[in-house]
């Protein structure tokens, strides 16, 4: 199978990914991971269904010289499943190649990516011999492992002598200078609270000039409406607004979030942190300091050329590489 079969089919996948939506796999996936709502399902499927189109996935690999195939490498694939199909790009990019996908998915989202997987072995069978999901961990040439700072440690003993990617805990954060308008801080709130927080493009961290009123922020905050509410979220919010009153600390309650005064970049579920900055210069050069904890910066560019924009956060390209490791250059260098 050459790499024009290989888009050719991933393009086809893309195309029928929204049917999925009117089939029993929302149920499924909801039962085996209630974090998985339909609508938050939805989301995640349109969303590759949007980025697997044959403009994409070409300008995506044009900047690699992906030559024909000789030996088809075994690249062992260990996800996360905090989100929906969260290992789908791992997935898309192994395949892109021709190698050899063995995956050994996450428990609490194995459902969707065999689903996708035998839609793809359906619309070309050579997928077959490419694709491995019985989560056996056979030799393979290298690893793309994803998960807590606690797993990777293990993933590093395990497979630090082989060809790996190994990631760690990351989350993102916006910076704001009251220069935003209505527009701005609807998308930001997307930016929060899509997918309940739990991803790491997700923003638990914002930063305001001092003297930021929060007050039209906190409005757009209560105004979101969750087409299907979670009720883990809802336990959570109401765990830490409990947690957060024992201990006297004080917080704003935005109805579908708490903000809490912390300088931490990582936040509970239902919390977001924020602090405030006087010195945009200073705070960036923070920011650039972490940067090994940080996915992502939201905001306007007139302030650094590194933010990217309100509402892009849980939108990202086939080039937005997780931990900002380039997963083609990776695999096509083993």
């Amino acid at each position: 199978m050459d790499l024009k079969t290989r888009i050719s089919s991933f393009v086809a996948l893309g195309k029928l990914l929204p049917q999925l939506i009117q089939s029993s796999l929302p149920d499924e996936a909801f039962q085996a991971n209630n974090w998985f709502t339909k609508s938050e399902l939805e989301r995640a499927l349109n969303s590759w269904s949007n980025i697997l189109t044959e403009v994409n996935l070409l300008r995506w690999i044009a900047p690699y010289p992906i030559p024909e195939i000789s030996s088809i490498r075994k690249i062992l694939v260990i996800t996360a499943g905090n989100l929906p199909l969260v290992g789908f790009h791992d997935f898309l990019s192994v395949l892109m190649l021709g190698y050899r996908f063995i995956g050994k998915l996450s428990s609490r989202d194995d459902i969707l990516l065999n689903v996708l997987a035998n839609e793809l072995k359906l619309i070309h069978p050579d997928f077959k011999d490419l694709i491995d999901l019985t989560g056996k961990t056979q030799a393979s040439d290298a690893v793309i492992a994803t998960g807590s700072n606690n797993s990777s440690r293990y993933f590093q003993m395990e497979y630090g002598k082989i060809p790996h990617i190994i990631r760690k805990n990351r989350t993102s954060a916006a910076v704001l200078d009251a220069t935003e308008d209505e527009n701005d801080l609807k998308n930001l709130v997307s930016d929060i609270l899509y997918y309940f927080g739990l991803g790491c493009r997700s923003v638990s961290h914002l930063y305001f000039p001092y003297g930021y009123s929060l007050e039209t922020l906190q409005l757009h905050l209560s105004a979101f409406k969750q087409v299907d509410p979670c009720l883990l979220y809802s336990d959570n919010l109401r765990f830490q607004k409990a947690r957060l009153s024992m201990l006297n600390t004080s917080f704003k309650d935005a109805g579908n979030t708490l903000l809490v005064e912390n300088e931490s970049l990582h936040s509970p579920i239902g919390v977001v942190h924020f602090s405030y900055y006087d010195d945009s210069e200073l705070l960036f050069n923070n920011l650039n300091s972490k940067e090994n904890d940080i996915q992502c910066l939201v905001g306007n560019k007139h302030l650094n050329p590194a933010l990217i924009p309100f509402g892009t956060a849980q939108k990202p390209d086939l080039w937005d590489y997780a931990d900002n490791v380039d997963t083609l250059e990776f695999l096509m260098n083993i």
